[in-house]
């Protein structure tokens, strides 16, 4: 029994040193793993040189290009309303909207044209009474040239005692009375061309208050001055319409204008890069439009499908910066925006539509554009010849919308990663993928073009 005990004890501590060396001599050295560069897949795209047309996109409110405000310059009760005076109706330009009575306007005009025939009648009479004055004098001068001549015959006969002293005296007096009757009708012709002269102007007068009578009577014909639509009305007929006062208002469907606010920055990046010298005088506006070139596109998107475009253009700038925002005031243009109506379909460009507003500049050449997305800060990632990254430093032009233009800090034919890379290393190693669809796109958005 106890030599079992001790080969049950001895029998496993020998096979378990058996078991140690077999290991131990057939034991194989570790093998040495070398080291592996991990690499980092990324999009990317191929740099080349694009023309490319600046824009920048502002949103505003349609107001009308022009309204107009029908103010009577004369009072009077409205006898003639047109049907259409409603909000929202449409007129016509010199179409008769409204007239107010011209019974006293018009009486009045029958008493300043009686004046004026009464002048008439007058200066007739005063011209007859020249004509006989002329002829009376003509006479009296005759007259009295006799009288003197017997005068003289009596004083020759008074001196030799042929008459007495007292027919002397008679003729004298006869001759003294012909004098003063010929003085008389001179004064009277010296006082006809004054008398005259009142008359005309009284009778100026006369015609001038006619006139403005008869302009006071085609004042109370209110015609449109433009095609229009209604907005505002404030009468009704048959109800007195005092003079000043607003009786209706209309805006013009012959052209629509939309205020845009932007940045002095994003307008400045429109503008033509080719003028260097200062103008030598303050151009007019039409001057700085054709100069600048700015074209622009309207746009009021109705659903996820569906956007209306009517093309505008520029049309000046506001007269200063507004001090609480710091942008300048941009107005643009569209013409007929009642044109190409489709009920249901494509509506008219009404007042107060909020509405997006693209405006253009010309187009620039040889420029680099990249996705903005791509310019990480200061940052752009190259993928260099032998696919590692390189990354630099660089500062864009412009940035456009999703996208930002260089004119240096890369080469024509680089590869330009759009990947974000976290963390991005220096010298790492790249597996580049040609993203073509992000290029066209690119290149498209650049131009303005569709893909």
């Amino acid at each position: 029994m106890k030599y079992l005990k001790r080969l049950v004890i001895i029998v496993p501590v020998i096979l378990g040193i058996g078991l140690f060396i077999v290991m131990k001599n057939n034991k194989k050295p570790p093998v040495r793993l070398e080291d592996q560069e991990r690499v980092q897949a990324v999009r990317v795209m191929h740099l080349m040189k694009t023309p490319v047309i600046p824009r920048t996109t502002g949103y505003g409110y349609v107001q009308a290009y022009r309204t107009w405000q029908a103010i009577p310059e004369v009072s009077g009760q409205v006898i003639y309303l047109d049907e259409k005076i409603k909000k929202g109706y449409f007129i016509k330009k010199d179409e008769v909207l409204l007239r107010i009575d011209t019974r006293a306007y018009g009486l009045a005009e029958s008493r300043g044209v009686a004046e004026v025939m009464s002048l008439d009648a007058q200066l007739k009479e005063l011209e007859q009474s020249r004509k006989n004055t002329e002829r009376l004098l003509t006479i009296e001068k005759k007259a009295l040239a006799i009288a003197v001549q017997e005068l003289e015959r009596k004083r020759t006969l008074f001196e030799k005692q042929y008459i007495s002293a007292s027919d002397l005296e008679k003729e004298e007096t006869n001759v003294l009375g012909r004098q003063t009757t010929v003085n008389n009708l001179q004064n009277t012709l010296k006082l006809i061309p004054a008398q005259k002269r009142a008359l005309l102007a009284r009778k100026s007068s006369g015609e001038s208050s006619v006139a403005e009578r008869r302009l006071d009577v085609s004042k109370t014909e209110i015609r449109a001055p433009f095609n229009a639509r209604v907005s505002e009305v404030n009468i009704e007929r048959f109800q007195f319409a005092p003079a000043g006062t607003v009786l209706l208002e209309a805006e013009s469907i012959e052209r629509a204008e939309i205020p845009v606010q932007l940045s002095p920055g994003e307008f400045f990046k429109l503008l033509p890069r080719h003028y260097n010298a200062p103008l030598q005088q303050v151009p007019d506006i039409e001057t700085i439009r054709r100069a600048i070139g700015i074209s622009a596109k309207v746009r009021l998107p109705l659903n996820e499908d569906t956007t209306i475009e009517w093309k505008g253009q520029f049309s000046r700038t506001g007269e200063s910066i507004d001090p609480a925002t710091g942008t300048l005031t941009f107005f643009v243009t569209v013409d007929n925006p009642y044109g190409n109506l489709i009920p249901g379909k494509r509506p008219p460009l009404a007042t107060n539509m909020y509405v997006e507003v693209e405006l253009s500049g010309r187009q620039i050449r040889d420029r680099f554009v990249i996705p903005r997305s791509a310019v990480h800060g200061d940052k752009i990632y190259i993928c260099t010849a032998d696919n590692r990254l390189e990354i630099r430093t660089v500062k864009p032009e412009m940035t456009m919308g999703d996208l930002a233009v260089m004119t240096n800090g890369v080469k024509e034919g680089e590869i330009l990663v759009l990947s974000d890379l976290v963390p991005a290393i220096s010298g790492m190693k790249l597996l580049p993928e040609e993203d073509t669809g992000k290029a066209r796109q690119v290149r498209s958005q650049a131009t303005g073009e569709a893909i």
